[in-house]
């Protein structure tokens, strides 16, 4: 079975530019009345972020056009969800859309299938998790002003990893020089026991 592998744009219903015209503003902005109202309800695990997918990636079938799988990035580029997954039904997949219309209505780009599936592969990676810490080593950078990240050594379904924490807001980093045990919730990165985990988007918890 053939498929073609496409990349667009989250459609925005509160954006509107000039090449878009009247016409088809109009139509991005029923269309995504219609999903945001009914699909979401079809994909429990994946509700609350939805409206966080800056680009989808989608895989259709050559023959039918009918979408298949669907793959949602946030602005970072990061995978923060697929579907068809578990109970999940999808949001592209899971109505009348066909390739041609996406090709019609928004603005398209071929991926290579070997794209599509890395990305597919990549979310079976992460995962929410919450960690405290009390020995760690406090680090920084020099990008964008300078960003503080830390290190930590910890045992991870039973095996010893090192851990770098990535905070997703610089006040969380500031709060990190006055606090000698951290408890920590983040998504936590796992490409195989040979790289180091990494904690993105970190939040303190109080």
């Amino acid at each position: 079975m053939k498929t073609t592998y496409i990349q667009f744009d989250a459609p925005k219903s509160d954006s509107q530019t000039a090449e878009d015209g009247l016409i088809k503003s109009s139509l991005k902005k029923a269309l995504v009345g219609i999903l945001t109202t009914i699909i979401p309800k079809a994909n429990p695990e994946f509700d609350d972020k939805i409206d966080k997918v800056q680009y989808w990636l989608v895989e259709c079938d050559n023959e039918t056009g009918i979408p298949e799988r669907e793959i949602g990035l946030d602005k970072e580029g990061r995978v923060i969800l697929k579907m068809p997954f578990k109970d999940n039904y999808g949001y592209w997949t899971d109505n009348n859309l066909l390739l041609t219309n996406f090709k019609e209505h928004f603005v398209v780009s071929e991926i290579s299938k070997d794209s599509f599936e890395q990305s597919w592969e990549l979310f079976d990676k992460i995962s929410n998790f919450e960690i405290e810490i009390s020995d760690f080593k406090t680090l920084s950078t020099g990008a964008d002003g300078g960003h503080i990240y830390l290190t930590t050594e910890i045992s991870y379904k039973a095996q010893p990893r090192k851990l770098v924490i990535y905070f997703a807001d610089k006040s969380d980093e500031q709060k990190v020089k006055t606090n000698d045990k951290l408890k920590l919730s983040g998504l936590l990165f796992d490409e195989g026991v040979e790289q180091s985990l990494s904690l993105l988007d970190t939040k303190l918890i109080d």
